[in-house]
Formats: structure tokens, sequence, C-alpha cells
């Protein structure tokens, strides 16, 4: 590897001439040039399930030659599926990376690593193998070839969950699954390669496919990948049978098959098939690698705030010098030159620098690094309250520019202290955030863009800063939003052994997120899975290794929550804990003084939305658990050395359910359901984080959101919710008659010093409250009518008021748009882009305008006009067992969701590529031709209607500015 010797490059003022020659500035923010074509690849791909697969795969014992029967091996972890020796075979076998299975009857099985073999045991049967096993063999039946006949296929648009559209069944699927059956998946995409591209490189590159998966184009075998979330490319320009030209002589089939590899490599619900972004690349044939830019940086002197009193402003550094890396490999055949270019661009798409370097000369396929050196005076520093995002254009050129990209990055400094905790742009920052999954409902793992949008809105929303990637790589769009709406990330990799795969996953991971500024640590791991016996500190120190080689600028950390202080810690930079009590964190504390700590899990807190009578019995889980957030929360925010802690979880997701299974299919973890829907639990955290937050900083808080969002909370009171004054009330249960409960207790969350309660105007009298506390009446007798809270501040002055009703049966419907909507933070149009999506809720409402909280009608989604179509529903229970993708769902508590995505595109800016490109473009999906005038479109028109209740309707914006796309609305939320 050749290395370039870094450049002073030079100031803007001196660089006229090349700055001159700049492709024009709505291009570079579109993400097109001419130098390098990136075609959206999601349209029009054909799609056939594969075989069952329901969570185990069988092998022959010859499959693990190391006889390890009669012993017992420690350090494996249970799969609990698991019924029998063959099975547990099959659970191990699936997974490449299993080196491991055991088996007893009275415990069950146990798979994994272990280098503790030792023990004599005639209970345990099992078998080893060396890992990283053989992959799957490449799939030898007729459906890679490019002439199989795939006509009768579903065409389906990426992100595409193959998997969420399944039938619940308690008896036949993988109850870490949600119940939902596991099968492979075919995907056939039918194109052809403009003939002008022939002799430049051509490669695709996916964002992320479940799980294991093999890509063959023309038949022929290209690219396996083991890891289910790791982004990835296939070069096809260097395929034995790839066509050029128009014309269905021409046409090429690229084939995806996703394998099951036992369906799964976690224990909650993952989907199935290619579930995120793909895009079709062109380059010249001497280009900057895939994921191959860094930005590095030294701020220097000091921080200074343009306006002290208000930190919305942000600040500014003295100066930053910038170290740009840029991998670049010549594929052609002979000798090239190129020198290239860096031009730097404000968060309003200024030209603030712009440097260039001499010509480097690059031998017949050598790979290069070139350097340089940029620099910016009073440059704006990015953090939570103002995040200020610059690009960076990065250049290739002959003579012309002949290769270019677009890298975002934001400056700031980050200190983290073993006794203090963590420090962003010098000041205390404490992380009050959340851990979550991957999915959403009716959608699965396939979430749109905007609803991820929507979902980190929600978590600024209820006063949290920080986002815990759990547990593996994020779609990269996430990243983005984080960038833009300032809050920051654990980014992990939860794949950890000793094996080369792993180890390369977690390099992937940081070389592709480690310009985002969100990002403050790389994470590797997770509880159990954190446990490599004796060898845990080596192959911790290959992890930390191959993350401080792509990115030396922030620390590398784990979450656990056993062997805390073992091998592994002092491979790592910072110490996270999983779920551990607060002597924990002080043991440790006093054993490793100088090692920074914080709670990267806690609080799995079990909540129900609408449940005001919890039942074991009955599967039913209660509205309250504010006494689980105070304690649980407590056990890092009371310590000034721990950074913070990050909660598991905001959402709920499918899989892991609660009861240890049926009938719930997904988790009850979160303070906002699985549909979106605000549980009582927000309100507490909304109450303490957000509210209290203010009150505590006189300027608002670096580590308290501004101008949060409102959650989705359909019938809450406009009184109840004060920002202006930053308080909040909010009665926990409903006020619903129950003949077995003629007195109950109520909870009502505040941050007020005191709250007093109102049954029918008459008062139960006034409590006091702690920090974190909550207010509660016990034995408060029922008498049907009204239940009302006011919050009092310490000026005995009522600041908020929340009354519930008794509430009647379901006498009409009513239709609201949670997105895109301001209050949600998520903008005011859909961008039709064939692919924006956004939210339509039905509320089910008495006589008197109320919610009707016990009704369950079934409630019909249906498009009355404009471009839109149904692709998900949901209602937020737990124990729902209806189809995930129908124009239907029986409303929760009064309540139903429809996911509601676009059908047409008029903004993406190569459309006429996407045109001549796909072979079955329109079939799903309309690409309007850039050529022909588009008539002025309608918004999309939503019907919402339940039996005996009528109908109502809701019109969604749409947009053709593409400033109504999801980074551009996440960035202007904040403003």
């Amino acid at each position: 590897m050749k290395q370039i010797v870094t450049l002073l490059l030079l100031s803007l003022l001196s660089q006229t001439s090349l700055s001159s020659s700049l492709p024009n500035l709505e291009l570079i923010k579109n993400g097109v040039d001419p130098n390098r074509e990136v075609i959206n690849f999601d349209f029009a791909w054909r799609f056939q399930l594969g075989g069952d697969n329901t969570g185990t795969t069988s092998c022959p014992e010859t499959d693990f030659p190391k006889n390890l029967s009669g012993v017992e091996c420690r350090g494996l972890r249970s799969a609990s599926t698991a019924a029998s020796a063959d099975e547990c075979r099959g659970e191990c076998c699936s997974n490449i990376m299993c080196a491991i299975w055991q088996y007893a009857d009275t415990k069950g099985c146990w798979i994994g690593e272990s280098t503790d073999c030792n023990h004599t045991s005639s209970i345990w049967v099992g078998g080893g193998r060396e890992t990283p096993a053989k992959p799957p063999p490449p799939a030898t039946n007729g459906r890679t070839s490019r002439d199989f006949d795939d006509s009768n296929w579903e065409v389906v648009d990426l992100p595409h969950d193959a998997i969420i559209s399944g039938q619940y069944s308690e008896d036949n699927a993988p109850k870490k699954q949600a119940y939902l059956p596991k099968n492979s998946t075919w995907y056939r995409k039918h194109f052809n390669l403009p003939a002008e591209w022939k002799g430049r490189n051509i490669w695709v590159y996916f964002e992320g496919i479940f799980r294991a998966s093999n890509t063959y184009l023309n038949g022929q075998q290209l690219h396996y990948e083991d890891s289910g979330y790791t982004s990835f490319y296939v070069k096809l320009d260097n395929a034995s049978n790839v066509f050029y030209g128009d014309g269905k002589e021409n046409e090429n089939v690229l084939v995806v098959y996703g394998t099951p590899n036992n369906g799964y490599s976690g224990w909650w619900y993952e989907g199935g098939g290619i579930y995120r972004h793909t895009y079709l690349v062109s380059a010249d044939i001497i280009h900057l690698v895939p994921d191959g830019t860094y930005i590095s940086m030294a701020v220097n002197g000091d921080i200074h705030a343009h306006d002290p009193n208000d930190i919305s402003k942000g600040g500014y550094v003295d100066s930053v010098t910038f170290d740009v890396k840029m991998e670049v490999i010549n594929e052609d055949t002979q000798e090239q030159k190129r020198y290239f270019q860096l031009t730097i661009f404000d968060a309003d798409g200024k030209q603030v620098n712009v440097s260039g370097s001499p010509p480097n000369t690059f031998n017949a396929g050598e790979f290069m690094i070139l350097e340089g050196t940029m620099a910016l005076q009073k440059a704006e520093i990015w953090s939570p309250a103002r995040p200020y995002v610059y690009t960076m254009k990065c250049d290739l050129w002959a003579g012309v520019a002949t290769d270019t990209i677009n890298v975002t990055f934001g400056i700031r400094t980050t200190k983290w202290d073993a006794d203090k905790g963590f420090f962003l742009n010098g000041v205390h920052f404490t992380w009050r955030g959340f851990n979550n999954h991957n999915d959403f409902t009716g959608v699965g793992v396939a979430v749109p863009d905007r609803i991820n949008l929507f979902r980190a809105q929600s978590m600024r929303a209820v006063g949290a800063n920080s986002w815990r990637m759990s547990h593996n790589p994020p779609i990269p769009v996430m990243l983005d939003i984080m960038d833009n709406v300032g809050i920051i990330v654990w980014d992990e990799n939860r794949e950890f052994g000793n094996n080369s795969i792993w180890v390369a996953n977690q390099r992937n991971m940081v070389r592709r997120d480690r310009n985002h500024p969100s990002v403050m640590a790389w994470s590797f791991c997770n509880e159990a899975g954190c446990n490599r016996g004796d060898a845990e500190g080596d192959i911790a120190a290959a992890f930390t290794a191959v993350s401080k080689e792509a990115d030396p600028s922030r620390p590398v950390t784990a979450n656990m929550n056993s062997h805390i202080g073992d091998g592994l810690t002092s491979h790592i930079d910072v110490q996270g804990f999983s779920h551990r009590s607060g002597s924990v964190f002080d043991d440790f504390h006093k054993q490793f003084p100088s090692m920074p700590t914080i709670g990267s899990e806690c609080c799995s807190c079990r909540t129900q939305r609408g449940e005001d009578f919890p039942d074991n019995s009955k599967y039913i889980l209660g509205n309250f658990n504010a006494n689980c957030n105070k304690d649980e929360t407590e056990n890092q925010l009371n310590r000034t050395f721990v950074a913070g802690c990050m909660v598991w979880t905001l959402f709920d997701y499918y899989g892991e359910p609660s009861f240890g299974g049926w009938p719930h299919v997904s988790s009850a973890f979160g303070s906002i359901d699985l549909a979106g829907f605000a549980k009582a639990s927000a309100y507490w955290y909304r109450s303490w984080w957000l509210y209290n937050g203010v009150h505590n900083h006189s300027t608002g808080g670096i580590d308290v959101p501004l101008n949060p969002p409102s959650l989705v909370n359909p019938g809450a009171e406009p009184s109840e919710d004060n920002p202006q004054d930053g308080y909040l009330v909010h009665i926990v249960e409903h006020w619903e008659e129950n003949k077995a409960a003629t007195t109950r207790t109520i909870h009502v969350y505040t941050n007020a010093p005191s709250a007093e309660l109102f049954v029918n105007g008459k008062s139960q009298g006034v409590k006091e409250l702690v920090w974190q506390g909550w207010a509660e009446w016990d034995s408060v007798s029922f008498a049907a009518g009204n239940l009302t809270a006011t919050a009092i501040d310490d000026k005995k002055t009522v600041v908020a008021t929340h009354t519930v009703l008794t509430t009647g049966e379901a006498k009409t419907i009513k239709a609201f748009i949670d997105v895109p909507s301001k209050e949600t933070g998520t903008g005011s149009a859909l961008l039709l882009n064939g692919q924006d999506a956004g939210m339509v809720g039905a509320a089910l409402m008495d006589a008197n305008g109320k919610i009707a909280h016990s009704s369950s009608l079934n409630v019909s989604f249906s498009i009355v006009s404009g471009p839109g179509r149904i692709i998900g529903v949901g209602n937020g229970d737990p124990t729902c067992h209806e189809p995930n993708q129908a124009p239907w769902r029986s409303a929760y508590h009064g309540l139903a969701r429809a996911i509601i995505q676009v059908t047409q595109d008029h903004t993406t800016p190569n459309r006429e590529r996407i045109i001549q490109i796909d072979s079955d473009g329109g079939q799903k999906t309309l690409i309007g031709d850039p050529k022909i005038p588009r008539e002025p479109l309608d918004g999309i028109v939503v019907q919402v209607s339940a039996q005996g209740v009528g109908t109502d309707t809701v019109t969604i914006p749409v947009s053709t500015d593409t400033n109504d796309g999801v980074i551009p609305t996440a960035r202007k939320s904040r403003q």
C-alpha cells in the first residue's frame, strides 16, 4: 500500500480556479453527480418465499467431529427452543459461528463457544467443531439462472420484510421471532446496464439482508454474506456473463437468496429478506472505495457560545484542522494519474473552503490512500442543542472530475472522565437514553425512513438524548437522522468471537459509520455474549484493535452483565453495565478508579397501554410502572461518576414476548407501544427527564432536548402538558367501571412539587412528590363521571390539569395523522419519491367525543384517492394475532393504526436512469418520467370505518419539493 505524504492544502482564496469548476450545488445536495451515478435499486424486485424454517435446522453428527458427550462445557448460552439433542445440534449447526452444542434432558440445550470442557458429567451429550464453519453451499436450483421463469412471482419494492406478513402460530413458529414462521427468501431483479457503462466499475450496495445471503448474477455466484446486519457491496462489472445495452436480449438478472441460518441470530424478531435500501453504483475505473473515506479532526483553541443565554444558537471553535484519508483503487490494467480536490460546504450549502493536490500516479491494480489536511477558522460546533452538519465533497480529477462522493460530518469534542462522567464540547453531559431494536408495527424490520424519524423524535419527546443501537449496526439513514436532530449514539456490533468474520464485521461497522458526529462510542458483544472464558481478553483485543485502526477518536466499550472486570474489561475504554445494581457500580469504581463507566442497559420495566388492572392469570400487564423506572434509573443517575443510563426500551418490539410467550407475541418493555402510541410510562419520562431537566438548567440544559415534539396520545388533554412553564400532569389510570374493583389506587405522573386529585369535583387530597417520584392515592371510591388531577408549583399555583372521563360505547370514528405532522417533528408532507411513508390513526369515540376506552371494534382502512397504499397495520396490543399487512385491524383500547406509503416517484433526480434500467418498473410504483409534464397531485385521502360508527377521512399532504424529504425535515424540526 502506497502512502501519500500529507499535504497542507491551500485556502479558498488561493484556489478560485478550482472552485470555479465545481458541479452545481443542488446536485451535490441531492447526491447526484455525473462522475459517479448512484441509482435507487429498491424498485421492482420479483419475490418468492423459499422453504419453511421453524427455528431449528437438522444436520448430521458428522458435522461435529469432536465428541463432547460425557463432559460438561461451561460458558455456553441456553438455547431454550431446542427440546431434543437433534434440535440442539441443529440450533448450533445453523449458525456458522457456533462451535459447541450440548444437551441434557434435565438441563436443556446449550450452545456457543467454550475453552472449559474438562468437567466429567454423564448427563450431557454433545459435539464440537472448528469455527467459522463452512457456509452453506450455493443454491443450485434453477431460480439462480437468468432464464428461470419468475413471471408469476410477486413484485415488491425494497426495503422488504419477507416474514412480517406471515401468520402467527404458537405451535410451529419460534417464540423469539414473535411466533412468525421463518423462511428462506428469493429475490430476482431484472435490469439493463447502460451501454456507456461498459468499462466502468459497477457494484450493488446492500445496506442489509437478513440473514445469510448468496448473490448471483445471471447464474454466477458473486458473494456470500454471513451477517444479517452488515452493509456490503457486490461488484458486477467483473462477472463473466454481464450484459450491457438496452433490450430484452441484454437483460441481466440479479438473484439474492436469503438463507435462514436458523432464521435468526438474536432472541428478538429479526425479520427476513432484503430489509434495507439497495443502490446500483457506476463509477470511474479509478474510484474512491465505498466507506473508505475518513475525516478526523483536531479542535484548536476554545469553544465559544454565540449567545451564552441561549444554547440553541450553538457555538464555534477558534479553529479546527481536518485530516482526510481517502482509499482509492485503480482497477484499470494500465497506469493512471489522478489528483484530488476537497470542498467543504456549511449547513446552508455555502462553500467555505476548497483545496487540492498534485497528480498521483496509480499503477495498474494499485490501492492507495490519499491524504490531505484542511482547516477552518471559527467553525460551528455540533451539539444536541444545535446539531450543525457540514458536507465535504471529495473529487478525483484528471483534467475534469472523474469520481465524486459527499461526506457529512460535524465538529465536536468529547471527554470520558472516570470520576465525573461524560463531557461534550467541554460541558458535562448526562446520557439519558433508550435501547431500541429495528422494527415497527406492520412493517417489521423494513421501516420507512420517515417512520425512523418519528422514532427519533419520540426519543426527544420523552426527554431522552441518546440511543443505543441494540444490538447491531442500524440502517444508515438512522445515523443521518441522529446527526440532524441531535441525538448521541452508542453504535454496536453484537457478534463477538474468536473468528475472522466477526472481527471483519466490527471493522465494517466502524468504517461505515465513523464520520457521523452523533456516534460517540463503538461497542461489541452483549451481556452473556461478552463472556468467552479465558480467551475473552485476546478476543477483545482484536475487536478493539480493528476499531481503533479504523477510527482512533472514539472509545471502545461493551454492554456486560457478568465477568465485569475480567479479561475483556482490560481491553476496552469505557465499561458498560447491563442491569446491574448500584453496589456493582460502586465496587467497580473502587477497583478500577481510572475507568469511565456507563449504564448501557437498564430498567426492563414492563407495561401495557390502557390496562388498569394487571392480571397474570390473564396475561395482562398494568399501566403503572414508575416505581420500576425510578429505582432502576437511579442506580446510574444518582452516581456522578457514571456517564448516564440507557433504558430498555423506548418502543415495544416484536419477539421476546412477556410472560415467557404466548399469547404475547411482542415485548412490553417500551414506554411507547408497538404502534407508536404513548403509554403512561412515556409521561413519567417526559415529566422528569424533559421538564425537570429544563427547571434544573438556567439555559435549558445542554443534555435536555430543545423544542421537543409531542407524544402521540389522541386522548390527551391540552391542559395536561404545559411546555411554556415546564410542567406536566398525567393520570395513569382510566376511569371505567369495574365491578370487581369498587375502590382503586390512582397514580399521577408530574414533575410539580405536589398534585391534587378530584373525583367529580371532590378533592381526594394533596400529595407531595419526591425527585423522579409520582403521586398516589389509595382506596379511591369509583363513581362514574370525571377524575381530575392538578399539578401545583412551589407557589401553590395550578400549572397543569388532566381530566379523564368515564366513557361509553363507540358512537363515531375519527381519523388523524401522526406522520407527517409538525407536532411530532416529522414534517408537513410526504415526499413523492416512491418510498416515503406516513402514519394514520383511527380513534373510536363515545357520545361525548372521548375515546371509547373499552372498544375493540374492527377498523377498516382504505385509500379513497391519491398516490398511496397501505403497507402495514397495528394497534399496540402485544397479544394481537391479526395479520400485520391487511386493510383492517381491531382497535385496542379504542385505537388502531395504518402505515401509508406513496406510490409515485416524481423527485428522484436520476429517474430517467431508473426507467432505463428497471425491466419491471411501473408494476409496483410509478416512476414519473421527467421529460413528461406532470399533472398536479392532490394528497392521499385515507378513509377509516367501523361497523355501526360510520366513517371519517383525512388527507395526507404530498410534495415534490425535496426540502420536504426526511433529512431536510429532521434539520428543519430543530430550527
